[in-house]
């Protein structure tokens, strides 16, 4: 395994997989009932790869305006 450089990453993403297939199964909303999937300790400087609102369905064929008026709810 190569050596890890930088901040530790605690939340890895694969952008080819929708947030529910991930590793680490992403969710929308901060609530006490969802566990936390890291954790860090005071001072500690770390990574965490995120996906845009959509659950990266915005693609980059999506214009400016496609975004103004994208849904801003998603089940992911």
């Amino acid at each position: 395994m190569a050596p890890q450089y930088g901040p530790r990453l605690v939340v890895p993403i694969d952008v080819k997989k929708k947030p529910r297939e991930q590793k680490v199964p992403l969710h929308n909303r901060w609530h006490p009932d969802i566990p936390p999937v890291a954790e860090a300790v005071v001072g500690e400087v770390f990574r965490v790869e995120m996906m845009d609102f959509s659950g990266g369905g915005i693609t980059k064929q999506y214009t400016a305006d496609d975004i103004k008026h994208a849904e801003p709810f998603v089940n992911i």
